[in-house]
């Protein structure tokens, strides 16, 4: 079976990714002049409650088939029976809770929406351990697909059912259209299909086992990664998340979505490499410097061209959402730098590390956002930026102690980057200083031209670099 290299996945699974948010982007502009902030607050909260049972929803076992070293057809049918009995069993809870979950957010409207997504479960269940399969062959390539797919399906029933006055529903049809061409697609493009049997009762134990300590992993994550938008939607109401979401979608599209491309790559990367006994720390210092490339530019640009940015993109009547924004592209630029520390602990088999570092994340940062919330959504996300700065360090360290990474490394892999960034920002201030907020396009060239020279002047064969890597890593996936 073809397997993409370590560099060219990265490149696919980029791509994919982007393409297929980048239509979502382009839907949104159009969808934030048709729909109401309340609107999509509405969907916010559903899609929060839908966020976090599929964290614990597999127990684990998607992560378990991709770190699997062995007996890979019959880890797959653990995989599948399993997401497949989760997806009836939660559709099914969450047609009964529906009432209880509206009403924790004070949003009894919402309660057809969220059963209508209850379809989600099963819809989405269906195609992770082809997903799965995917990323543990390393085929992102093929993986492109379906990403393309789902989106297409979204934006184009979401666009054609606000423009024909559907409000909310159009986003709520859009999502599960979506989700069907993401399973859809995927059964069509890897070719592993289930069998009608009970999986190797002695398979599901050692699974479930490592899955524990993942979805422990997961739900921590998420309290972390997601407390803001429940705490938004419970205390300060469904326009105010609508607009805190919208705000939220611009860094997820940029910055976090860097963070879940590499992610799905660097996991089985990392767990490769930990199997054949190589360095996993030096590949990690490897990836936070190009990471880092990437990340810092795109979290700091958003923060300097906020207002001009949500205001072109989306509207005057989404002005508010631009210093939510500013704060939340400081947060996002923050997570980024230590995501992928957890890829290294969960890599090389210490989810429970992993967990113990988000435990104490959760326990600093939700009193913190419920206190932080009385002063507002910019209060929020600035709440979130803290504490992520706080626990990036603790992550680091973890990794330097288990994979023998020098602190020194890590300072040499992101200086060009923060160096570079600097000199952004500086070259932004002035311009904007020079034309005011009017001039959008302009600010994000200057901010790029300035970056790219800062680059370039401190690691002049920087392209050079890239180019041979991705030529020896294409070499080496011919001769494979």
């Amino acid at each position: 079976m073809r397997r993409d290299s370590t560099a060219w996945s990265v490149v696919w699974a980029f791509a994919g990714t982007v393409a297929s948010r980048l239509l979502w982007l382009g839907a949104l502009a159009v969808l934030a002049r048709i729909l109401a902030p309340r609107d999509f607050g509405l969907l916010a909260f559903a899609l929060v409650y839908i966020t976090y049972v599929e964290t614990v929803a597999d127990l684990g076992t998607g992560s378990a088939l991709i770190f699997w070293p062995d007996r890979r057809e019959e880890a797959a049918q653990v995989t599948f029976v399993s997401n497949a009995l989760a997806g009836l069993v939660w559709c099914a809870l969450t047609l009964v809770a529906a009432p209880w979950i509206a009403e924790f957010f004070h949003s009894p409207e919402g309660v057809p929406i969220l059963r209508a997504l209850a379809l989600s479960f099963p819809l989405k269940f269906l195609g992770t351990t082809h997903d799965a399969i995917c990323q543990k062959d390393m085929r992102f390539r093929v993986r492109l697909i379906p990403e393309v797919a789902m989106a297409l399906g979204k934006t184009g029933v979401a666009v054609g059912l606000a423009l024909a006055g559907f409000g909310v529903w159009s986003l709520v049809w859009g999502q599960l259209v979506g989700l069907a061409a993401w399973t859809v697609a995927l059964w069509l493009v890897v070719p592993w299909r289930p069998q009608w049997r009970w999986p190797s009762a002695d398979l599901v134990r050692p699974m479930l086992a490592y899955g524990r300590g993942i979805v422990a992993v997961n739900v921590l994550a998420a309290v972390t990664h997601h407390a803001d938008l429940v705490i938004v939607g419970r205390m300060l109401g469904a326009r105010i998340l609508g607009l805190y979401q919208m705000a939220y979608k611009v860094p997820e599209m940029t910055v976090i979505v860097s963070i879940w491309v590499v992610s799905k790559v660097l996991f089985p990367a990392f767990s490769r490499a930990h199997a054949s006994g190589e360095e996993v720390g030096k590949l990690y210092v490897g990836a936070l410097r190009w990471i880092a490339l990437l990340t810092v530019p795109a979290s700091l640009g958003l923060a300097l061209v906020a207002e001009p940015l949500v205001v072109t993109v989306f509207g005057e009547r989404w002005r508010e959402a631009a210093p939510i924004l500013q704060a939340l592209a400081l947060y996002t630029g923050l997570r980024a730098l230590g995501a992928h520390a957890g890829d290294v602990l969960k890599a090389t088999g210490r989810p429970g590390l992993l967990a113990a570092i988000a435990v104490a994340k959760a326990v600093l940062m939700v009193p913190l956002l419920l206190l932080s919330a009385r002063s507002g959504p910019v209060a929020v996300a600035l709440t979130m930026a803290g504490v992520t700065a706080v626990t990036l360090l603790f992550n680091v360290i973890a990794v330097c102690r288990l994979a023998r990474v020098s602190p020194m490394a890590l300072l040499a892999a992101l200086r060009p980057s923060l160096l570079a960034g600097a000199g952004m920002a500086a070259a932004v201030l002035g311009w904007q200083r020079l034309a005011g907020q009017a001039g959008l396009v302009a600010a994000v060239v200057v901010g790029a031209a300035a970056y790219l020279l800062g680059l370039l002047l401190m690691n002049p064969g920087l392209v050079g670099e890239a180019r041979r890597a991705l030529a020896r890593q294409k070499v080496a996936e011919a001769s494979s």
